[in-house]
């Protein structure tokens, strides 16, 4: 009978030990998938908010473009009119002169608007990245802690 009731013991402690694993593994893999879930929803934020950034940023931008295109070539038109009714060669040098010191003015001004917008994306960008990061990891922490 003791050796019958020890058996009996011995299997009731595996059992216990059996599902105590198994609730251990079950509470440690719930608890990464909350951890994954709340990293990849910080992501999926931020890329969202990342996206929504450059598509205003890159319409700017492309407004900023057509805008030194058609001062360009508006430029250019004018250049060309002028030259129709140029008297002199001395008169068709300082119209020359005059273009390119125009044109070189549009692309100069163009430039440096088009700089400065291409540093806000960045800057939004790193920020954006930044903050979900911290969010991020954030929110890992406080599925670790549950």
């Amino acid at each position: 009978m003791e050796v019958s009731r020890f058996a009996q013991q011995n299997a009731e402690r595996a059992i216990d030990s059996a599902n105590f694993g198994l609730t251990w593994t079950r509470e440690f893999a719930e608890q990464t998938l909350n951890q994954s879930k709340a990293a990849l929803n910080g992501f999926l934020q931020a890329s969202d908010k990342m996206a929504k950034s450059f598509e205003g940023q890159s319409s700017a931008i492309r407004e900023q473009t057509t805008a030194l295109t058609e001062k360009a070539l508006s430029n250019s038109v004018d250049f060309g009119q002028r030259v129709l009714r140029a008297k002199d060669p001395d008169e068709l040098v300082r119209l020359q002169t005059e273009f390119m010191s125009q044109q070189a003015q549009i692309f100069a001004e163009q430039t440096k608007e088009l700089g400065q917008k291409i540093q806000g994306v960045t800057q939004t960008a790193y920020a954006t990245l930044t903050d979900a990061a911290r969010k991020t990891e954030q929110s890992t922490r406080k599925a670790a802690a549950l």
